[in-house]
């Protein structure tokens, strides 16, 4: 863990995606589920396309305005899966003839689509992590389980990967439930790159009124997971609660190594302790 009395250079990822790095839906706005959390708002945000003509076509206008990437990712089916496999020609194509990086959110697909997704070139894949078989039920409300999204996240380990498992803090009505468990399960996969995200207290889904998760648990749970996966790379990404700007500079302090949109305040901070801030125009997921 970084002390400041360190003799090791101080520094920090700032990551600015913009419009370079948008995030595609390849569902549009639907999705199977109802989760208490997102209730398919999220999917508003999204650039829709529902079709492999439509993905390649979004796909050569990025690459010719210059971006870096986008987020392949949409809702899921009744088994959690998000169909990205439908789109592997286009995705392959995109690999051959572009120079966009893909991060890709798959859910629950079987073993057999992931061994087809690795082998289309796909740049890094972002792993949805629980802790407790009750979050999943009761705010996906899906018949799912811990095992289920950990053997995705084995799947792709074993095809050698690049994935970047995401644990959402408080997603549980704001509580920790389930996160430190997850954390410890995660040890055996040494993973490069952890995101820790947490709930957003949404307008028009059943959550909308919960409180976000404490600071201190958020730093709870920056602290275990640096404690128990000490090479890491541990960042808060897009996806968080920003009721708390002043957390940010302390989970730095805690062993956060990079932040997705930080507060102004936060970079100013760091600059006065003396960080050096390394800013990145993409996806935090990438290495």
């Amino acid at each position: 863990m970084f002390t400041m009395e360190s003799s090791v250079e101080k520094a920090i990822d700032c990551y600015y995606p913009g419009k370079g790095f948008p995030a595609i839906s390849v569902t549009g706005k639907d999705c199977a589920l109802d989760c208490k959390h997102c209730a398919r708002r999220y999917l508003e945000g999204m650039v829709p396309a529902t079709s492999a003509e439509e993905l390649l076509e979004v796909a050569r206008s990025l690459s010719a305005r210059g971006a870096k990437g986008f987020l392949l990712s949409g809702g899921v089916d009744e088994t959690g899966k998000v169909p990205i496999a439908d789109f592997l020609p286009a995705i392959k194509e995109i690999k051959a003839t572009t120079r966009l990086r893909i991060n890709a959110h798959i859910g629950l697909s079987p073993t057999a689509e992931i061994a087809d997704l690795v082998q289309a070139g796909i740049d890094a894949f972002s792993v949805d992590i629980y802790g407790a078989d009750s979050t999943i039920r009761e705010v996906l409300g899906l018949e799912a389980s811990v095992d289920d999204y950990f053997r995705v996240l084995r799947d792709l380990t074993e095809r050698k990967a690049y994935v970047v498992p995401h644990i959402c803090v408080g997603i549980h009505a704001g509580k920790v439930d389930g996160e430190l468990s997850a954390l410890e399960s995660l040890v055996e996969f040494e993973p490069r790159a952890l995101v820790l995200i947490s709930l957003i207290p949404t307008r028009g889904t059943a959550y909308q009124d919960v409180e976000p998760p404490s600071r201190d648990d958020l730093l709870m749970v920056v602290k275990t997971a640096r404690r128990l996966m000490p090479t890491t790379r541990i960042l808060l990404g897009c996806m968080r609660s920003r009721s708390d700007r002043a957390v940010e500079y302390e989970a730095v302090m805690a062993g956060v190594d990079g932040i997705v949109l930080p507060s102004l305040e936060t970079v100013k901070r760091l600059e006065e302790d003396g960080f050096s801030i390394r800013i990145k125009d993409e996806c935090c997921a990438f290495p």
